[in-house]
């Protein structure tokens, strides 16, 4: 289900792009992308973790408006032990508006109200949200929210968005500046996240990439990912059959990708991959991954992305992209 979800905030993501670029190129208008790791005060669930993307138009100095729509995971403790009434993970897609009030240049408070759409067992909720924060000249934007989806009192959580925002202007997709078509980038990156059913994740990858068009890039890559808590459905034979349980311990993978990048701009990027990645068991998955990113002149290529698994039991991982591409 969690799978199908981000497949679903994706689509919509594309299509609130698409929409929003042939209306909003007047001046006043930002488009940003943020990360919201966060913590649950009570309840079934220990964390969340939540992405979003928001069109904010400027007033005056001093306010703007916002619409956003996002995925937000919340992670249950120990698969809901102690709290058998709740039936599945919470995955909801919460779209918003809002408004941002600020007090000096950078220092904001903000307010925001909408609807959370859940799956499953959590349908549709009421959902409010008050933050304070700050927005520097450079795009980046943090701020701290407390957010409640009324439909229950355990999916509310206290967050830190960290975003990076763009004027609408300069965000068609143009010629991107000074490509040389015959250049090769290796890339080398770490990848902290957190998997979408057991807990911390922590990879690394090497890549190599080539330049096709101004905008487009393919690229190859080859990387470790470390599960520290997995959890593994096995069986055992007895004289009556087989019995079933759980065990929990730590895997590795191995994944192997080709994929392609697309810019919108000199730094601003989509990319998807896919290929296999092996286990440390023996077994072997079809692995795919989508993600957006920021790369500079220097060499710094920041970013956010989710890996999806298909064919055995390797949950999905959404991690943060920190790299660092040098021409051969």
């Amino acid at each position: 289900m969690f799978t199908k979800s981000l497949i679903k905030f994706f689509t919509a993501s594309v299509f609130l792009l698409i929409s929003i670029s042939s209306f909003a190129q007047g001046d006043g208008w930002r488009i940003g992308f943020g990360i919201s790791p966060g913590v649950v005060p009570n309840g079934p669930f220990k964390y969340s973790l939540g992405g979003d993307i928001r069109l904010q138009k400027n007033f005056t100095d001093r306010l703007a408006g916002t619409l956003s729509a996002g995925f937000t995971h919340f992670f249950e403790k120990d698969h809901f032990t102690g709290y058998s009434q709740y039936g599945s993970p919470y995955n909801v897609i919460p779209v918003k508006a809002g408004i941002k009030a600020f007090v000096t240049n950078n220092f904001y408070v903000g307010a925001e109200a909408g609807a959370g759409f859940g799956f499953e067992q959590w349908r549709t909720s009421f959902l409010w949200s008050p933050s304070v924060g700050l927005a520097f000249n450079n795009g980046l934007d943090l701020s701290v929210r407390y957010e409640d989806f009324t439909r229950s009192s355990a999916t509310r959580d206290i967050s830190l968005r960290i975003a990076y925002g763009l004027n609408m202007r300069k965000f068609g997709i143009h010629k991107k500046a000074n490509v040389d078509k015959s250049d090769w980038k290796l890339g080398l990156g770490l990848n902290p996240g957190i998997s979408t059913t057991d807990g911390f994740v922590l990879g690394g990858e090497a890549g190599i990439y080539k330049a096709l068009t101004s905008n487009l890039e393919v690229y190859g890559t080859v990387g470790l990912t470390h599960y520290f808590s997995l959890y593994h459905n096995y069986y055992t034979a007895n004289g009556m059959g087989y019995l079933f349980g759980i065990k929990k311990g730590a895997e590795n993978f191995v994944p192997v990708k080709v994929g392609l990048r697309l810019y919108a701009g000199n730094q601003f990027y989509v990319s998807g991959d896919a290929g296999a990645a092996f286990a440390s068991d023996g077994n072997t998955a079809f692995t795919y991954s989508p993600a957006i990113g920021l790369t500079f002149k220097n060499g710094v290529d920041i970013g956010a992305k989710y890996d999806g698994f298909a064919g055995f039991y390797i949950p999905g991982t959404v991690s943060l992209k920190l790299a660092y591409r040098f021409k051969l």
